[in-house]
């Protein structure tokens, strides 16, 4: 039973190299307030450090809630991006740098940033928001080495998954649970672990 729990729950899969474009999915034993169940779409990792965002952490503000805008959105919700600068704004989508200038595309299809400016443009002149971009409150951060330490002692499975749409899209309810699917069979277990084990 020892060897079948770690095999599970301890990942003692090699894990891929955490490179921008892949994601964290953390082990459902993770029971921090923000990191549980969460899904990081990691936008850089290199020596300087590590920045990611949380796919899955919907708030309870919407757009118009953070920027002033002329459009009313009301569909439009802000994730928690993560607990570094929570009063910062980032946002990720599919629009592409000839929309948005200076994107950095992150994986096929899916970009990072950019001028603001322009997306605001883009916003006020009714383009289509909900399903093409995604904005955070905040962004997940680790120091050199931080991250590579927490994947060591299993906090992490790295999931190299290019899915832009479903990145950008609202239905983060289940993509804890598709993440687990895509690491493979000998995960799935994953699934069955209660939220709250004190609960049956």
């Amino acid at each position: 039973m020892k060897e079948h729990n770690e095999d599970i729950f301890y990942l003692t899969d090699e894990q891929p190299e955490p490179v921008s474009g892949a994601l964290l999915v953390a082990k459902p034993t993770v029971d921090d307030d923000c990191f549980g169940r969460s899904v990081i779409l990691l936008i850089d990792h290199d020596k300087e450090g590590t920045m990611g965002l949380i796919l899955n952490r919907p708030t309870t503000l919407m757009l118009n809630d953070a920027i002033t805008l002329d459009r009313v959105l009301d569909d439009v919700r802000l994730y928690l991006g993560g607990p570094v600068n929570d009063n910062v704004m980032f946002y990720i989508h599919t629009l592409g740098s000839e929309i948005v200038p200076d994107s950095v595309e992150v994986l096929p299809g899916l970009y990072f940033a950019g001028d603001f400016e322009a997306l605001k443009l883009y916003i006020e002149c009714g383009g289509d928001v909900k399903g093409k971009v995604k904005f955070f409150a905040g962004y997940s951060g680790w120091v050199p080495g931080q991250l590579d330490d927490e994947i060591a002692r299993y906090d992490w499975a790295v999931l190299d998954a290019s899915d832009a749409e479903r990145f950008v899209s609202d239905a983060s309810n289940d993509l804890w649970q598709w993440a687990v699917e895509q690491l493979g069979k000998r995960y799935r277990l994953w699934n069955n672990w209660p939220i709250d084990p004190n609960v049956n």
